[in-house]
């Protein structure tokens, strides 16, 4: 036996097509559609929230350390008072932070927040401030070229010599990697 057109319907039974027949349910599914990639932003940032709760949850407690300090009541209440007021004034950047949160990301997950590269760009901080120490307002003579031919075998000089030249070839493949080829100049 055939089921014609002209056959009953069989009582519905399942129970998403009786959920899906309801105008309020498509409605609310046809917004869930439509704001999909707003929702899966919202999660990617929940989830990062979620994986750095630990460090934010230190965070706080430290603040609260430190806003507490002494027992004392004037101490006290004032480090809580600048603790607000920093809040406060932090309060403003929430929103334009909140819209740059995939580059924010993508910072904090950089190499460049690594702790050998803060290390390494801590140490050339240092380096830089002794050097603008030692020469800042004299008149330095390094001398000619075999003066600096023989401060060349210096081993410490070497050493740095040796780091900015490896770093002038890995950046300058990197550069060539990145970019997009040039057009020939234009001839006139």
């Amino acid at each position: 036996m055939t089921l014609g057109q002209d056959a009953p319907a069989a009582p519905e039974t399942d129970d998403l097509a009786q959920l899906l027949r309801d105008p309020e349910i498509r409605s609310s599914l046809a917004m869930l559609v439509a704001n999909a990639p707003t929702l899966a932003a919202l999660t990617t940032m929940g989830t990062a929230l979620l994986a750095r709760g630990p460090e934010i949850v230190d965070n706080v407690n430290s603040m609260v350390l430190q806003a507490r300090g002494p027992l004392g009541e004037t101490t006290g209440g004032q480090r809580l008072t600048t603790a607000v007021g920093a809040l406060a004034d932090i309060a403003p950047l929430a929103q334009p932070l909140a819209a740059r949160s995939e580059v924010i990301t993508e910072f904090l997950d950089s190499k460049i927040l690594q702790p050998e590269i803060v290390d390494i760009v801590g140490r050339l901080g240092e380096a830089a401030m002794h050097a603008d120490e030692a020469t800042r307002g004299r008149t330095a003579e390094v001398g000619g070229v075999f003066a600096l031919m023989r401060e060349l075998k210096d081993p410490r000089v070497q050493e740095t010599l040796a780091f900015l030249v490896e770093f002038a070839k890995y950046f300058g493949t990197s550069q060539s990697a990145s970019s997009a080829p040039a057009s020939p100049p234009a001839s006139s």
